[in-house]
Parts: structure tokens; C-alpha cells; sequence
């Protein structure tokens, strides 16, 4: 009932839309852990590839966390989700009640933060 009560107002549609299309746009760490990985290596090549470019022609270096040589990608996908999705997820499963998701989400963070005790910085950890 309290859904089809904020749905009636013309303006609460079209904000749910704009943060639907937010959520989606940044919600790789509330996919499957197999897709999250692939995707967070996808993005992070293509920071490192903007890093490595601004360097190459001695632009000012916008995301200095992306240095290929020194970056953390599990603690860089830790920050992500601390700063940006945790909260936001919250609020759209209190919202809508989104189970699977926030597993996966769960399950991510988890895969992240053990790489990140480990002092790895890779996407996987090395072969056993």
C-alpha cells in the first residue's frame, strides 16, 4: 500500500526512474561474484588505461588510486562499496525487498575484503 501511495505522484515516478537507472549503473558488486570480479577487472583496466594516458602526455592524473603499479583493486572495490553502495542498497531493499541482491553484495565484500587481508592486490587470489 505504502509503495502505490508514493507511485501516485507524477514526481516520485520519475525520481524512482532516475535512481533505478543510477542503481543499475553502478551495481556490479550486487552481481553473482564470478560477474562482479570479471566487471570490476574490465572497469579497472579501463582506469588504468586512463591513467596510463594522462601520464603519457603529462596531464594531471584525475583517479591516482588507478596506477596499474600500485593499485589495490580489492581495496578499491571495498571503498566502492562502502562509499557508494552499501547505503543505496540498503535503502532500495528496504524499499522493495531485494534478497538475491544483497547476498550477492554480501557474498562480494566478503571475496574483496579477504583478498584484501591477504595484502593481495589482484582480482584472484594466486593458484593454490
Amino acid at each position: 500500500e505504502s509503495i502505490k501511495t508514493v507511485l501516485t505522484s507524477p514526481e516520485n515516478r520519475i525520481l524512482i526512474k532516475r535512481m533505478l537507472i543510477k542503481c543499475a549503473d553502478i551495481s556490479n558488486p550486487c552481481r553473482p561474484k564470478e560477474q562482479c570480479i570479471e566487471w570490476a577487472g574490465r572497469i579497472s583496466e579501463e582506469y588504468f588505461a586512463q591513467t596510463d594516458e594522462e601520464k603519457r602526455q603529462g596531464l594531471p592524473v584525475v583517479m591516482p588510486v588507478f596506477d596499474r603499479n600500485t593499485c589495490s583493486i580489492p581495496k578499491s572495490q571495498i571503498s566502492f562499496i562502502d562509499y557508494f553502495i552499501t547505503d543505496m542498497f540498503d535503502a532500495w531493499d528496504a524499499f522493495a525487498d531485494l534478497p538475491n541482491l544483497m547476498q550477492h553484495l554480501d557474498n562480494n565484500f566478503k571475496y574483496w575484503k579477504g583478498l584484501d587481508e591477504r595484502k593481495l592486490r589482484s582480482l584472484r587470489p594466486p593458484p593454490e
